[in-house]
């Protein structure tokens, strides 16, 4: 039996109709689940994407040397633990070093990159570099030495890296080494202080800044890092940290004055993103134009954030009224995108993740939320374009 009504099975038929009638799909094809544009023959750059060992000018040679392949962190040193390291260990080239000089080797491949970004603002190479270390452990040290190095700096480098995180995160960043980083920063604000008299007041806009770019949960602040107190030797610049981060959340037009902090927010490639996405929904829910809707997607250029179109598409439809056909034209609209490739398998699935926290907040005006995107998740199940 269909989840969907016969009014909004005929909506979302209507959807798909109108991609079929607007004619041809400027050169898209359809892909296979998983699979993302610039795979091919070709290879391009872009957020996501492995490129080959020693392609990256800023890759450390140090990890690199002679001709006999051997495990980076090696099962047979005292210091190996296999808890720590749930994911396949890869081959490198020389002699095996010990995991601190993983880690050091690790610090400074991050510092330099870290440096280089301030100076170029590529945030698809960041990308690219993360994703070949193919560390993900160690990703809070890059977390803590990005901030750490910003608060050094001016606002022009502040919002870069702010913006630099909300970018990175879900797809190269995991939310739990955000969170462990800031945690780092904190226990540390006494030794940056020394050097960045600033320092706590800088990680507490850091953090509200994450808050409001929805990257921490509200809950960090509250649960994680006033928990951390207790433990941390008398430290009055943490406490200091966590109660201008609350402050700055719970003034009036909070969200504003965050955004607001290091500049102009419209400078942002980050909110000129989210609210070209936000545009483009409101603009396809109006005028029901499939091929207007994709050629805003493909004129914002952003694939790797593809994700925050379909956070906010399940966000409308939840707030939507009961009987409203928001829900079956945007369900019809995310399967178009799916069918075409534009927005790939990964992008989908990060989306009906990131729900997970933002429904908490949407029960505020929208008692039954969860109800509605479990409802949504089996729509989207039933036209296929929930990953599962």
């Amino acid at each position: 039996m269909s989840l969907l009504t016969e009014e909004q099975r005929l909506i979302f038929d209507e959807t798909i109709r109108l991609r079929h009638l607007n004619g041809n799909d400027d050169g898209l094809v359809l892909l296979e689940p998983g699979h993302e544009p610039g795979h091919g023959k070709h290879h391009h750059k872009l957020p996501g994407n492995r490129v080959r060992k020693g392609e990256n000018r800023m890759l450390s040679s140090d990890l690199l040397g002679s001709e006999t392949p051997i495990f980076v962190l090696d099962a047979g040193d005292p210091n190996y633990d296999s808890g720590e390291e749930p994911y396949k260990l890869r081959t490198s080239r020389g002699t095996a070093l010990p995991r601190a000089d993983v880690i050091v080797a690790y610090k400074s491949l991050i510092t330099k990159m870290t440096e280089e970004f301030f100076e170029s603002s590529d945030v698809h190479e960041v990308g690219l570099i993360l994703d070949q270390t193919e560390q993900p452990l160690y990703q809070h040290y890059f977390v803590k030495r990005l901030v750490t190095l910003a608060m050094d700096r001016g606002n022009r480098e502040k919002e870069a890296a702010a913006c630099l995180l909300s970018t990175l995160y879900p797809y190269h960043l995991d939310q739990s080494q955000i969170q462990r980083g800031f945690e780092r920063l904190l226990e540390s604000v006494d030794d940056l202080a020394l050097d960045v008299p600033a320092a706590s007041a800088d990680l507490a806009m850091f953090i509200a800044r994450a808050v409001v770019d929805d990257i921490l949960p509200p809950k960090f602040i509250d649960v994680t890092l006033e928990g951390l107190l207790p433990g941390l030797r008398q430290s009055d610049k943490a406490a200091d940290c966590i109660d201008l981060a609350h402050g700055h959340l719970r003034d009036r037009h909070c969200t504003e004055r965050v955004l607001r902090a290091w500049g102009d927010p419209e400078k942002s490639p980050i909110d000129a993103a989210k609210a070209a996405i936000q545009d483009l929904l409101r603009e396809f829910l109006v005028n029901g134009s499939v091929e207007e809707a994709r050629s805003c997607l493909r004129t914002l250029n952003a694939r790797y954030f593809h994700h925050e179109l379909v956070k906010r598409a399940l966000v409308l439809c939840i707030e939507a009224a009961p009987g409203n056909p928001t829900a079956p034209r945007l369900l019809g609209l995310l399967k178009v995108l799916a069918n075409s490739g534009e927005v790939n398998e990964g992008q989908m699935r990060v989306g009906f993740e990131r729900m997970t926290d933002v429904v908490v907040d949407l029960k505020l005006d929208v008692p039954n939320a969860e109800h509605r995107l479990e409802g949504l998740k089996l729509m989207a199940k039933e036209v296929g374009i929930y990953p599962v």
